[in-house]
C-alpha cells in the first residue's frame, strides 16, 4: 500500500471518529437537557419551619443535586383570597387581585410539582384549599405534570387530604402521581427534622 492511499484512509477515519464524537456530544448535550427539570414546591403550611416546610426544603435539596431546577413557593408569604365567581360563571375572580395568578403562572411552567400540607381536622389545610381552588377553570392550562405530595400530621390519618390531591390532578389533562411522602406520628414543630421521612423527601426529590 503506497502512502498517498495510507493518508486518504487515515484521513478518512479521523473523518469518521470527528463525526462519531461530534453526534455523541450532541446526543449527551441532549439527553442532559431532557433530564433536567423545573420543580416547584407549593409549602401552605401556616408555620414556616414546620414539619411539611422541612420535608419541601429536602425534596427540593434533592431535586436540586440531582441537576434540577427548583423553587418553593411559600403560600403563607402571599395573599391568596377565596374564590369568586357570578351566578353565570362569566367571571371567575370578580376582579380579585392577589397573588394567586403568579402561582397558577408558576404552576403551569411547571414540569414537576410538589404540594405539601399539614392535616388539620383529618384533611389538608385551609390554605392549599384555597390555592387548588383558584386554578378553578384554568385546569387544562395546568396540563401533562408529574405530582408528589407531601403530608404531616400529629395522628395517622391522611387519607381524606390524599384523596383531595388525587380528586384535583383528575381535572389536570395528562397530569399523573409521581410519589407520596407521609410523616405521621410527627408533633411538634420540627420533629421531623429526627424522622427517616426527611431521607425519603430527598431521595424522591433526587429521583424525579
Amino acid at each position: 500500500m503506497n502512502m498517498k492511499r495510507i493518508l486518504i484512509l487515515a484521513t478518512m477515519a479521523i473523518a469518521v471518529l470527528t463525526v462519531s464524537c461530534n453526534g455523541q456530544s450532541r446526543k449527551t448535550s441532549t439527553e442532559a437537557s431532557k433530564k433536567s427539570k423545573k420543580v416547584l414546591v407549593i409549602s401552605s403550611s401556616p408555620s414556616k419551619g414546620g414539619n411539611s416546610d422541612l420535608l419541601c426544603d429536602e425534596f427540593l435539596k434533592g431535586a436540586q443535586a440531582a441537576g434540577h431546577k427548583g423553587e418553593k413557593v411559600f403560600l403563607g408569604d402571599l395573599d391568596i383570597r377565596f374564590l369568586k365567581i357570578k351566578d353565570d360563571y362569566s367571571d371567575r375572580n370578580l376582579g380579585i387581585n392577589d397573588d394567586a395568578p403568579k402561582v397558577v403562572a408558576k404552576m403551569i411552567e411547571a414540569d414537576v410539582i410538589v404540594m405539601a400540607t399539614p392535616i388539620y381536622n383529618d384533611n389538608m389545610c385551609g390554605q392549599m384549599k384555597t390555592m387548588l381552588d383558584r386554578v378553578f377553570e384554568r385546569e387544562r392550562e395546568v396540563s401533562n405534570k408529574e405530582f408528589y405530595f407531601i403530608m404531616t400530621a400529629g395522628g395517622r390519618n391522611t387519607e381524606c387530604a390524599l384523596l383531595g390531591f388525587r380528586n384535583f390532578i383528575h381535572y389536570l389533562p395528562g397530569s399523573q402521581e409521581k410519589g407520596v411522602i407521609e410523616g405521621t406520628g410527627i408533633y411538634p414543630k420540627g420533629a421531623v427534622k429526627d424522622k427517616p421521612v426527611m431521607k425519603e423527601a430527598y431521595e424522591m426529590g433526587k429521583n424525579v
